[in-house]
């Protein structure tokens, strides 16, 4: 049998009661009787469309809410969508929890009969495999103990090593890989990509978003219900990133209370990037790391500026840093495009939300600014309170001569 998946128009819209939608104890059931529930409709899918061929491994990506588990429960047939049509074709195998396949009270070795039995496979078809099934799950004398004496991470071995050597058509796993070391998901993204090679189909969900990149052919990424973008996992993995990131600083941005200068138009300050490691940060920098300020802009010669100033402020209003370029004898284009990098190495922030603003400045330029958000964190940490900048002291040493007595 070919195996396919087809998803066409399909929306979910859960009813839920608000408050619990009932009394909170027996006495007060009692005494007001019969309580009145209201209820408010959630779109957890809003008309997905999709399919899903022979051999593609697809990695699923979003948000927490965006409706990934929905969307993989109704592909495995435990939910009914509100409306649309889920077409399946194949044996599938669906690991949407840790050890939702496991029988607590069995083994793992009757666990590995009975779910192939529930999938159609004879014992002599089992036999040539269960040996496989045990050496990858790593349970050792375990396998033949009751699975409610096993971790989450050993129950995620066993369920996983379940769905992959008895070869269902279609295998949909939610967050299983998340559980266990980087050995084993190492070794179950190779399984997975030896499963989809032999023509069956692979789905997965998951946060980690190297993992899709390694494991996967194809992504999805949905967002409040709706499929935002399907392709690469590197070109989807990147644009999700990107938009969580922009997301996460409005965010923070917010907490400002609207403090931000609002920008003037033509705005002649094209971007400004904070720079660590080697890469762009988005919402947060590390402290105690080099971190650079790179401005870039341009000049109307028109209407000169004179300096470019940077600000620096704390997330409670204290002025941390302000500085121009005049100060330190430099001075911008009198026209044209220029770039401008602030080293700050070393980088002593300590932990907290700061906003850096950096305006020009000259006549006919007021609210020329761009302000950027930063999360500082501190993994180090440091004793005595949180300060506001974190000065590593300088030791050093030399020989002392040896003393005559």
């Amino acid at each position: 049998m070919r195996a396919a998946i087809r998803v066409r128009d399909v929306s979910k819209v859960f009813a839920l009661a608000d408050q619990g939608g009932g009394p909170v104890s027996l006495m007060e059931a009692l005494r007001t009787g019969k309580r009145e529930v209201t209820t408010r409709h959630v779109q957890a899918l809003d008309s997905i469309s999709f399919e899903v061929a022979e051999g593609e491994r697809v990695g699923i990506i979003g948000r927490n809410g965006a409706g990934k588990t929905t969307l993989l429960s109704i592909i495995a047939g435990l939910t009914e969508p509100s409306s649309g049509l889920v077409d399946v074709e194949g044996d599938l195998h669906a690991m949407l929890t840790v050890g939702t396949v496991l029988r607590e009270d069995m083994t793992g070795r009757d666990n590995i009969f009975l779910d192939a039995a529930v999938h159609g496979r004879s014992r002599r078809q089992v036999d040539d495999v269960a040996d496989e099934i045990v050496q990858f799950a790593e349970l050792g004398e375990f396998i033949d103990r009751p699975v409610r004496t096993y971790s989450s991470g050993m129950k995620a071995r066993l369920a996983f090593a379940m769905g992959a050597f008895i070869n269902p058509d279609i295998l949909v796993i939610d967050e299983t890989l998340s559980v266990g070391d980087a050995f084993f998901a190492a070794k179950a993204t190779r399984r997975m990509q030896e499963v989809a090679a032999s023509g069956r189909i692979v789905i997965v969900v998951s946060h980690g978003l190297q993992s899709i990149v390694e494991m996967c052919s194809r992504c999805l990424w949905l967002d409040d219900g709706r499929l935002v973008m399907d392709g690469l996992p590197q070109v989807v993995t990147k644009a999700y990133e990107a938009a969580v990131h922009e997301a996460d600083e409005a965010e923070l941005m917010r907490k400002f209370e609207g403090s931000v200068a609002a920008r003037a138009a033509p705005l002649l300050l094209d971007a400004v990037e904070i720079v660590q490691r080697g890469g762009a940060c988005r919402a947060t920098a590390l402290a105690m790391v080099p971190l650079a300020i790179v401005v870039r802009g341009r000049v109307d010669a028109a209407r000169p500026a004179h300096d470019l100033e940077v600000v620096l402020t704390r997330v409670d209003g204290r002025l941390v840093w302000r500085r121009r370029l005049g100060e330190v004898g430099m001075a911008l284009p009198v026209s044209g495009p220029f770039t401008v990098t602030i080293d700050m190495d070393p980088f002593v922030l300590g932990a907290d939300l700061y906003r850096f603003d950096v305006a020009l400045v000259g006549q006919g330029y007021d609210g020329e600014v761009i302000s950027r958000v930063l999360e500082v964190l501190d993994e180090e940490g440091q004793v005595g309170g949180q300060p506001l900048i974190v000065y590593p002291p300088r030791i050093a040493a030399r020989r002392l001569e040896d003393v005559k007595t």
